[in-house]
């Protein structure tokens, strides 16, 4: 297990151990089953139109911990890191 596993790892025991203890444990589970599907269909959708989203553990975590949001945000970065590239 590397460093960066062990700090996503011990990150999301926190959250789960937040969420439940406020009782949102459904809409957490809800926000990040929308965030994961999104970003699918962002990913589907880029492959489309012949760009690129890497699915990396870093998108993925962005994806399902940020939502929706986290998924604009990831496609915002990858559309303002490749114009400058």
């Amino acid at each position: 297990m590397t460093l960066l596993t062990g700090i996503f790892a011990v990150g999301g025991i926190i959250i789960l151990i937040y969420m439940l203890k406020r009782r949102s444990f459904g809409f957490g589970i809800l926000s990040a089953l929308c965030g994961f599907f999104s970003l699918i269909a962002a990913y589907l959708v880029c492959r489309l139109l012949h760009t690129d989203i890497p699915v990396t553990a870093f998108s993925v975590s962005l994806g399902t911990i940020g939502g929706l949001p986290g998924v604009i945000l990831l496609i915002a970065l990858m559309t303002v890191f490749s114009q400058s590239a």
